[in-house]
């Protein structure tokens, strides 16, 4: 099934948004563009070039000099930070626990939510995930979804992805970090997570990722 539209795929960390959201883009044949991917690559510059992650305007300057590019293919999505490969690298406990000083700028959020509009334009058709593509990136989208999990779910979740990856994986120090991620995504000034309007839910506590994928799939092809 081949569509021409836009679907977003919203929802806390770890709910299982990056694999679902690649699955049900392969199942109706557009693009997938990983936005938190695009947050990831701008922390990992900024602690680059950066001793200080805490001043906005600094990242934003950092950001705006950052070449980043999404390459979506059958196999992964590669992930270019000015000509280099970073698609491992950005997935690292570090990053990880520095992308919360990306996310809650303002001025970086703009920045890099300019950035996966002209990725979307050039795509087309395409699935994107992420935490405000709903509500702030794609607020025109066709069809909006919104993902939702059990915070020791999502835990579970994250450190089988960790150990799976050959990194270490602490459940309740990943169930803490997840907690606190939480607290930061909903409660930031810009961009925070909320449900679209309009937004079909899913809660993937007890489902599997088939399921899941169907029921997306489900939504997407109601709204064409």
């Amino acid at each position: 099934m081949i569509l021409s539209m836009i679907v977003t795929v919203d929802g806390p960390a770890g709910a299982g948004k990056s694999t679902v959201a690649r699955l049900l883009a392969r199942r109706l044949g557009v693009a997938y563009l990983d936005s938190g991917a695009t947050y990831r690559a701008a922390a990992l510059k900024a602690m680059r070039e950066l001793d200080d992650l805490n001043s906005p305007h600094a990242l934003a300057d950092v950001v705006r000099c950052a070449a980043i590019e999404l390459i979506d293919s059958d196999d992964a999505l590669v992930v270019l930070l000015d000509g280099l490969d970073v698609s491992s690298e950005i997935r690292n406990p570090e990053v990880t626990g520095n992308v919360h000083y990306l996310a809650s700028s303002e001025p970086v959020r703009a920045v890099l939510v300019d950035l996966q509009r002209k990725i979307g334009a050039a795509l087309g058709s395409f699935v994107t995930e992420g935490r405000d593509q709903g509500t702030v990136a794609f607020p025109q989208a066709d069809c909006k979804i919104f993902l939702l999990a059990d915070a020791s779910i999502r835990a579970r979740r994250r450190c089988k992805e960790l150990l799976a990856a050959g990194r270490d994986a602490n459940y309740d120090d990943v169930l803490q970090a997840i907690v606190k991620r939480d607290h930061q995504d909903t409660t930031r000034k810009s961009g925070p997570l909320t449900r679209p309007d309009g937004a079909v839910e899913i809660d993937t506590s007890n489902m599997t990722i088939d399921e899941v994928v169907t029921a997306m799939y489900n939504a997407a092809a109601a709204a064409e």
